[in-house]
This record gives C-alpha cells, sequence and structure tokens, in this order.
C-alpha cells in the first residue's frame, strides 16, 4: 500500500510539472539567451574600416594587411529581421544603436536569424578571410563567388558570429527623403516623417503581389511630391496587406539596387500612417478661366515629381516613376520617359485641376512639347468631364494637338507649340485636361517634356 501511494504521488508530481512549464509565459521565446556570459573578444576594426578596402570592382579579402594572420573582429547591432521574410539570408549590422556611422550587410546561407539575431542585438563577428565587395551596389562581407560577393555557408557564418547579452532600443536616424540618396546611411536603420503612399496607391493597393512571388516597389512621397521606393519580398508574410491611407512615419533599413534607392522593413508596424494626409495633388476646387502653369515654382531635379495644388500626377500600374519636374537652361518643365524604368507597360499620368469653361465661351488650350531620343510615340493628350480623382474611372477624349516629334538622338532645340485647341463644345461645362505616358522599359521609351500649358478664353 505504501508504494502503491509513492507511485500515486510522483505521477501527480509530474503531471504538475507539467502544467507549470505549460504555463509558463515567455514573450521573448524566439530568442533565447544562448550564451551565460558576455563573449570575451577583441575587436579590434570596425565597419567604416572594412568598407574602406574595398575600392570597387572585385570583392576585396579582408586582412589586417602585410600578410599578417592575425584575426579582424568587428561589432554592430542587428537592424534587419527575416522573421516575416521581408529579408532573405542576410543580417544588416550598424556600429552602433544610434547615430551610427556605418553600416554593412552580411550575406549568408542561414536562415531564421531572428531566433538569435533580432533587431538591437549586439553581435561580434570574424571577418579576417571574407571579403568585403558590393552586390548591386550595397557593401556586403561575405566570401568570394567570381566577380561577386557569395552567401558564407551556415557552419561557417555560425562559427564566425558570437551573440553578446546586450539588446538595445534602435533609434532610427529621421532623415528627409532627399537625404536617402547618401550612401553612408546604406545599411542602417532610417525614419521618414510626414510621409505617404500616393493617390492611387494608399488604401487600394497591397504591399505586394496578390499573385506571384515576385518582389514589388511601391513609392512613398513626402507633401513635397519627393519619392522613395518600398521594397516588398514576394515572400513577406505581410505583402497582402493594403497599403495605409493616411499619412505619417516610416522606419526601415536604407537599401540599394544599381541606381534605385530601397526601404525595408521588417514588419508593418514598422509603418505608423494614421494621420491625416498632405494635400500632394489630385481634382480640388475647379477653377476659372484664365488658366496657365509653367512649372517654375517647383522644386527641379531627378525624383522632384510634379507636385501642385489640383494637379494629379499617379502611376497607375503602382510604379515609382511620376511625372517629375526638370530644369534647362534656367527653364522648368514636366518630364518623364520609359528609358529605364523596368515597368512593361509604363503609364503615368498628369492631370489638370477641373477648370470651369464659361457658358458661351470659346476656351482655348495651348501648351508646348519637347522630345528626346524618340524611338515611338507615347504622348497623348485627353480631356474628361467626369474625373474624380481615378484616370481609369474617368471617360477621356483624345484632343488633336500638335505634339513635339522626330527628335532620334537627342533634343530639339526648342519647344513646339500646340497650336490652338479648341474647347468650345465643352463650353458650361468643368473639364480635366490630361497627358498620357503609355511606354514601356522594354518598349517605347521616349523622353517628353511639357510647358506653358494655358487656357484662356
Amino acid at each position: 500500500m505504501k508504494k502503491y501511494k509513492n507511485i500515486k504521488l510522483l505521477s501527480f508530481l509530474f503531471f504538475l510539472g507539467i502544467m507549470v512549464t505549460s504555463c509558463v509565459q515567455d514573450d521573448d521565446y524566439n530568442v533565447p539567451e544562448i550564451n551565460a556570459q558576455e563573449p570575451n573578444v577583441d575587436v579590434n576594426t570596425d565597419i567604416a574600416t572594412v568598407k574602406a578596402m574595398y575600392n570597387g570592382f572585385e570583392p576585396v579579402e579582408i586582412e589586417a594587411g602585410d600578410g599578417s594572420e592575425r584575426e579582424l573582429w568587428i561589432e554592430g547591432y542587428v537592424v534587419s529581421s527575416d522573421e516575416t521574410g521581408n529579408f532573405y539570408k542576410s543580417l544588416v549590422i550598424q556600429d552602433a544603436p544610434e547615430n551610427p556611422t556605418a553600416g554593412v550587410a552580411i550575406s549568408t546561407n542561414s536562415t531564421d536569424l531572428y531566433t538569435k539575431f533580432e533587431p538591437g542585438r549586439k553581435i561580434y563577428f570574424k571577418v579576417s578571410g571574407l571579403f568585403i565587395g558590393e552586390y548591386a551596389g550595397l557593401p556586403t562581407i561575405g566570401v568570394q563567388d567570381g566577380d561577386e560577393v557569395g552567401r558564407i555557408d551556415a557552419l561557417e557564418f555560425d562559427d564566425r558570429i558570437l551573440r553578446s547579452l546586450e539588446s538595445v532600443d534602435l533609434v532610427p536616424t529621421v532623415i528627409s527623403i532627399p537625404e536617402a540618396n547618401n550612401p553612408a546611411r546604406l545599411n542602417t536603420l532610417v525614419k521618414f516623417e510626414n510621409v505617404q503612399f500616393p493617390t492611387g496607391l494608399a488604401g487600394i493597393e497591397h504591399y505586394g503581389n496578390l499573385n506571384n512571388t515576385f518582389g514589388v516597389n511601391r513609392s512613398v512621397e513626402n507633401c513635397e511630391g519627393q519619392t522613395v521606393i518600398l521594397r516588398t519580398s514576394g515572400f513577406a508574410d505581410f505583402k497582402n496587406l493594403t497599403l495605409p491611407e493616411g499619412n505619417g512615419s516610416l522606419t526601415a533599413v536604407l537599401s540599394i539596387f544599381n541606381s534605385d534607392v530601397q526601404l525595408f522593413i521588417r514588419d508593418v508596424t514598422d509603418v505608423d500612417m494614421n494621420g491625416e494626409r498632405c494635400s500632394n495633388g489630385g481634382p480640388g476646387d475647379a477653377v476659372e478661366l484664365p488658366f496657365s502653369q509653367n512649372f517654375e515654382g517647383q522644386s527641379a531635379g531627378t525624383g522632384m515629381s510634379v507636385n501642385i495644388e489640383g494637379w494629379t500626377n499617379v502611376n497607375v500600374n503602382a510604379g515609382t516613376r511620376l511625372w517629375e519636374v526638370r530644369e534647362f537652361d534656367n527653364n522648368k518643365y514636366a518630364q518623364t520617359s520609359a528609358f529605364n524604368s523596368n515597368e512593361n507597360p509604363y503609364e503615368v499620368w498628369l492631370v489638370t485641376p477641373g477648370l470651369i469653361l464659361p457658358n458661351g465661351s470659346s476656351p482655348t488650350l495651348t501648351f508646348e512639347t519637347n522630345d528626346g531620343f524618340n524611338n515611338g510615340t507615347a504622348l497623348t493628350v485627353k480631356i474628361s468631364t467626369n474625373f474624380t480623382g481615378d484616370v481609369n474611372a474617368a471617360t477621356w477624349t483624345n484632343l488633336n494637338a500638335t505634339i513635339s516629334s522626330g527628335n532620334t538622338s537627342g533634343y530639339g532645340d526648342e519647344f513646339t507649340p500646340s497650336g490652338n485647341v479648341d474647347l468650345s463644345a465643352y463650353a458650361g461645362q468643368v473639364v480635366y485636361i490630361a497627358y498620357q505616358y503609355l511606354g514601356g522599359s522594354n518598349g517605347t521609351t521616349t523622353t517628353y517634356q511639357i510647358d506653358n500649358v494655358s487656357v484662356v478664353e
């Protein structure tokens, strides 16, 4: 009997142990404390020094110099996370949790890195014997793979990386969209404030493609119409979520692919856009004649999208490029081209505000155009009376206007007048004038410039 009671007691204690273990709450279960003490590492170089070893072209072996076989160690703070699938086989680190001066990507065949090296975790990494180079313009540490930087084998990666006990809250560097072009910011955590997804994307499109696993670029704009690319992997587990409609902040790891500066978020928690949108184009109150626009009041340059109150500037295929304000010989104008857009088709529209045409009037539209590197016709001028913001939902009629053509090896010396386009058939109505560019990166790539748009009675 005594033996039977002992068996029952042991069974009860075993069951109780299971219950207690099952009820333990640990919000950090994905990031176990692997080491009980801080690694004893001689950190004898830094990220900036390693990056400076690379002078372009083929990757360069990281070494102490003069044939020395001394081990080189760097330290850094993890800013990436592959938990949601938006980063793949890459660990991105920067040299400080706040106000970093350098960052670098580590290319590896290891996966599920977030389980050990979550954002904010300090790590030590042995870099001697590896190679520093660039992958499509992004500073990257890896192995040599011909003239490229290849992935470090998972076992070797594990041998080279040590996890510090230190884990901190990262403070992203607040920058403007133009500052995203600063190479020193690459592979660091940055934050943009007072930004939003453009009209035509916000509340309509998703972070990624719904029907395939190709990566997707989405434009993010500020209230001046300047844009930057948000890149989302086709394997991200948030790709089917709709882009937010509001204005706010975006935190991301700054990256680049060839000439395209790109942002990668770790999760949608990096996007906080619940505020009121800034007025950044789109049809507003209709305006009376006379109407004119010469773009001189706009900031000009690559990526400086046309951003005029009441105007609509939209890429209907959710691409990143729009009509931009450019300047030559002290003259500003609107310009666009499908060249190097990587969009097929490339379709962008620039639409005027609503124009009130008086009853019984004989209003006339005039404008000027110039074409460059012409390999086909891509620009048409249209008019609508029922446009409300969505170019695809409106009814458009082509207008008969003269458009510059024939400049196949450069640009025309002068802008070409459109001639007087008669709008009297629309007297008594509110009309919208649209400039539609329809081409493709693999097709028609002609550059068009528009200036001095005017409608008068």
